[in-house]
């Protein structure tokens, strides 16, 4: 009888990730974002990238240029979403280069809409949990 392959899992999500998002980015708190956005814009709250740090819940800075959501960056997201890539893994996946290392990060080509999909699936299959086997 063969053994099962070991299950995927989801990449775990450092620290150095929060640090690294928090000095480039900034990593404001949900709160924070959330008081701004109303302030300033008579518009309901977009759906935004929500990471969840301890237990504080707040929203990567590389989402928004000029206080203003970036339209590119939800796209990806609401992709993630239908993958089910987590919150967090998907923050992680922003910064980190794809494929190679030292290659490009997602964050810095946002422009490649179509290209970064297809590496966040892909990216998604390689990680998802395998289902349970009865």
């Amino acid at each position: 009888m063969k053994a099962d392959p070991p299950g995927r899992f989801w990449p775990a999500v450092g620290d150095d990730v929060w640090d690294r998002i928090r000095s480039e980015f900034g990593l404001p708190s949900l709160e924070d974002v959330t008081s701004r956005f109303q302030a300033s814009s008579d518009q309901p709250l977009p759906p935004l990238v929500r990471v969840f740090i301890g237990e504080g819940t707040f929203c990567p800075g590389f989402q928004f240029q000029d206080g203003e959501p970036v339209p590119a960056v939800l796209r990806l997201f609401d992709a993630a979403l239908e993958l089910k890539v987590p919150h967090n893994v998907f923050a992680a996946w922003m910064v980190t280069p794809v494929r190679a290392p030292g290659t490009i990060r997602p964050v810095d080509v946002l422009d490649r809409s179509p290209d970064l999909e297809r590496e966040l699936a892909a990216f998604a299959d390689r990680h998802r949990p395998l289902p349970a086997k009865r």
